[in-house]
């Protein structure tokens, strides 16, 4: 029996064949695959985007049968041409495209295609996201075979410039892009792709070789790429920091996967050099007399400092945008001399409510101009304030006077003043710490990142969790962001303590 090739299954494709084919033949191989928390809620807040969006269209009828039996429906309402469809099916030479809206255009005789998305942009080639224009032509060849005469292409996304008050005005929430031109010119690149994974797709014995992204650096590889490509060390080439795609084809041409075995003459960055040697003598290498010209820099006291924050693609409050962030917890503990004793503040908002005001009252409490605020990767802190400043005009020169006092403690690893084998070339603060503070760690939290972090928040305050199980989770918040800031004075102490000997 032939596959049918949904769009998710092309698009996969295209970025990577024999991982789509193994999804498909071998789904065993991806049981260890778990979409995490987050990633879930992340489908859930694209099916929370097109369900608001079929408001503009009031009249639509959802297809909810699927297969053969959505598809028949589908041309039952072309024939009677229905005026708008929600999930219209077709089925045709071995490919499924199912639609978020098609309307009929009584003017013009055809039909109108409304591709829903998530996003607050329309995304194409080049982009680190999904590309919205293949994903509408494939739907328009699909569309295209099976007779259907259809006048436009649209994409529907969300308006980042829009900012609710009062209820949503879904009109000026979503933006309504016409992509004909594009999608049509687009036709002629994936058709002939389309037919090559028909082919490919429906082969009986697993194709041959390594896969495609054997050329890729490690955050780009497939889910199978372990199982297809078992030669390659777990650390390896793929793993050095911003190698370019050119180097990694030349050291794969000559058959180089390990970093001991990188010959002494390959152009590499000194940033990489110093990761590849790093790993090669398994030894740290510290310029401590630069680490302490950071370190003087430093101004006392100093607030080691976190926000925990969760965008929204629906805003829910006043004042927010979609995807802005709510600042739902924030952690800062204060060293107010070189030996003081390290003092702790915490918030965790656990209301459903705008946290805004909150987080900044108790911040103008704590944090007084004149002392050094440390972050790790400050840019998020700093966006996030200045989204607050917006937020609340009166807080703005608060804001604005923390934004001026940050220091960020990854750039001491980002310059690579300590380069360590354990970092693998990454100045994460999950990367940095197991490596140099042994006694401080995520591994036994029961959040242990982030995005974690923030879809536990969701589920506290939206009613999805029992009182008993909010209790938990607010208690795994307290403890997780805690420990990042706690990592990072554990952190500073270890590199002031290294620098007290440098003249």
């Amino acid at each position: 029996m032939k596959i049918l090739i949904s769009k998710t299954t092309f698009l996969d494709f295209r970025n990577c064949p024999k991982n789509t084919w193994l999804k498909l033949h071998k789904p065993k191989l991806l049981e260890k695959c778990i979409l995490s928390e987050f990633d879930k809620h992340l489908l859930e807040q694209g099916n929370e985007v097109e369900s608001y969006a079929r408001n503009l269209f009031p009249s639509g009828i959802e297809i909810v049968s699927t297969g053969e039996d959505a598809h028949k429906e589908t041309i039952r309402h072309i024939a009677s041409k229905t005026q708008t469809l929600f999930q219209s099916t077709f089925i045709v030479d071995e490919f499924i495209a199912r639609n978020d809206v098609l309307t009929y255009d009584s003017v013009n005789d055809c039909w109108d295609l409304y591709e829903v998305k998530g996003a607050n942009s329309v995304k194409e080639e080049g982009s680190s996201d999904r590309d919205h224009i293949t994903d509408l032509a494939f739907q328009a060849s699909i569309l295209k075979r099976a007779n259907i005469a259809v006048g436009k292409y649209f994409i529907i996304h969300l308006n980042k410039e829009y900012i609710r008050h009062g209820d949503l005005n879904l009109k000026q929430l979503f933006t309504i892009e016409d992509e004909t031109d594009k999608v049509l010119a687009r036709l002629e690149t994936i058709e002939p792709q389309m037919e090559n994974s028909i082919e490919y797709l429906n082969k009986k014995d697993e194709p041959s070789g390594t896969c495609d992204c054997i050329y890729k650096g490690r955050e780009n590889h497939c889910a199978t790429f372990r199982y297809t490509n078992s030669h390659i060390p777990e650390y390896s080439i793929h793993d050095i920091s911003r190698i370019h795609k050119t180097k990694l084809e030349l050291l794969i041409e000559r058959k180089i996967y390990s970093l001991d075995d990188i010959p002494e003459d390959f152009k590499l960055s000194d940033n990489q050099w110093n990761q590849v040697r790093a790993h090669q003598t398994q030894r740290p290498t510290i310029d401590s007399k630069k680490i302490k010209e950071e370190l003087k820099s430093l101004l006392f006291p100093l607030y080691f400092f976190d926000y925990e924050a969760f965008g929204l693609a629906i805003p829910i409050f006043d004042g927010y945008s979609p995807y802005k962030r709510i600042p739902f917890q924030f952690s800062l503990h204060i060293l107010r001399d070189p030996d003081g004793e390290l003092e702790h503040v915490e918030y965790l908002h656990e209301e459903c409510t705008d946290p805004t005001e909150k987080i900044a009252t108790l911040l103008k409490k704590h944090i007084k101009p004149g002392g050094t605020i440390i972050a790790w990767h400050k840019s998020f802190e700093i966006g996030v304030n200045q989204e607050i400043g917006e937020r609340l005009p009166a807080f703005k020169p608060f804001f604005d006077q923390m934004n001026n006092s940050f220091y960020d403690l990854k750039e001491i690893f980002q310059k690579q003043h300590y380069v360590h084998h354990k970092f693998r070339g990454s100045a994460s603060l999950k990367k940095v710490l197991p490596a140099i503070v042994s006694k401080v760690g995520y591994e036994d939290l029961d959040i242990q990142e982030g995005g974690g972090a923030a879809d536990a928040w969701w589920k506290m305050i939206s009613s999805v969790a029992p009182p008993d199980k909010a209790a938990k989770i607010a208690k795994n918040l307290k403890i997780y962001c805690g420990v990042d800031t706690y990592a990072m004075y554990a952190i500073w102490k270890h590199l002031h303590k290294l620098t007290q000997n440098e003249i």
